[in-house]
């Protein structure tokens, strides 16, 4: 692991087909690949799994971050997800300076790259509706623990790409990730590794 960035993919296993084509295409002189082969399932919110399922969120994500905590400056999380209505994405993040890095390049993409910015908050904030400060579309919980998406070394990116259909998509969908991947790149943090 030699690269300053790390792409994550299979954290879900009903995901890691996905992640498979779109790291095939990753440049692997510029992004690290870890590759996740018995990933958790998707997140439970019905009340008699919700807390095995958190739980298990929190130790792989806990597990990753073993591996690369101080060994690089970005890590983006690859995810798959499910929109009939057409090919998009979310990218989640806490950092306001790369949200706003990221803001004008995703509007150099075709069809503004159909992609919303999300800011990560603690789980103990309201949802509110984002301060006219801020770029991102929309602020969200997430079951990952702060250690991770609060971290700036590595700056913690989540990205979920939402395909038509419940697949490992097609050559289209990894192309529009893989772009995706490469905007994530322009802006990652630059400067010594540090360790929190």
């Amino acid at each position: 692991m030699a690269n300053d960035t790390v792409l994550v993919t299979g954290i879900h296993r009903e995901e890691l087909g996905f992640g498979d084509h779109v790291a095939a295409l990753v440049n692997r002189g510029r992004v690290d690949i870890m590759r996740i082969p018995k990933g958790i399932p998707r997140a439970k919110t019905d009340p008699g799994k919700r807390f095995y399922s958190a739980a298990q969120h929190r130790e792989i994500y806990l597990q990753v971050l073993q591996q690369v905590k101080g060994r690089y400056r970005l890590m983006i999380d690859l995810h798959r997800g499910l929109d009939e209505a057409g090919r998009c994405a979310d990218v989640f993040c806490h950092d306001e300076t790369f949200l706003q890095c990221l803001c004008p390049k995703l509007r150099e993409l075709p069809n503004d790259g159909n992609v919303n910015l999300v800011r990560i908050i603690a789980s103990d904030k309201r949802i509110a509706r984002p301060d006219t400060a801020s770029v991102a579309d929309a602020q969200a919980r997430t079951w990952i623990p702060p250690r991770i998406w609060l971290c700036t070394w590595p700056l913690y990116v989540g990205l979920e790409v939402y395909l038509t259909t419940d697949s490992d998509g097609q050559e289209d969908d990894w192309a529009f990730a893989h772009l995706l991947i490469g905007t994530l790149l322009a802006c990652a943090p630059h400067g010594s590794l540090a360790v929190e």
